[in-house]
């Protein structure tokens, strides 16, 4: 009895710590996990500078682009043809990432993005980002990208996700 009680109270005070440990993850990224998320950080930079080359410089030649729509159908974008829209839109483009989760094995990664999008300083809509990142010759790439958009209230959405 003595030795369950005492499994019990170490199964729990391990899976506190593994707790913490996420926590404080989720709260100070590593180095490894700032490697990672680089190309997402510098492609929202570019898309704000409408930097054609600086968007294309992010992701991978073969790069998909997808977006599963509120009829829960799935479009295709080409990322040469992303860059240029973004590019040649004069509006004020603001993608804020709300949290991010990171999945890692190697020179593969995961990562999960709710978003807020703003459109010259107002909220357009909002929704989570599915990124596939790959390292290649030591430099991380996104070579897929698939989001969706939150059909509900975009401020609740936020509220709910941003980082505290």
């Amino acid at each position: 009895m003595k030795t369950m009680l005492s499994r019990s109270l170490f199964v729990v005070t391990l899976i506190s710590l593994s707790q913490l440990s996420l926590a404080h993850d989720l709260q100070q990224p590593t180095q490894k996990d700032n490697a990672v998320t680089g190309p997402i950080y510098k492609l929202f930079d570019a898309m704000r500078e409408h930097d054609q080359d600086k968007i294309l410089a992010q992701f991978t030649s073969k790069a998909l682009l997808q977006r599963i729509t509120t009829k829960g159908e799935i479009t295709n974008t080409d990322v040469k043809k992303f860059a240029l829209s973004i590019s040649t839109n004069t509006a004020e483009l603001d993608e804020h990432l709300l949290a991010v989760i990171i999945n890692q094995q190697n020179e593969l990664a995961s990562v999960w993005t709710p978003f807020a999008f703003y459109l010259n300083d107002k909220l357009s809509h909002c929704g989570s980002n599915s990124f596939q990142l790959v390292q290649i010759n030591g430099e991380w790439k996104i070579h897929y990208l698939i989001d969706v958009t939150y059909t509900g209230d975009c401020q609740a959405f936020v509220d709910k996700y941003k980082i505290q």
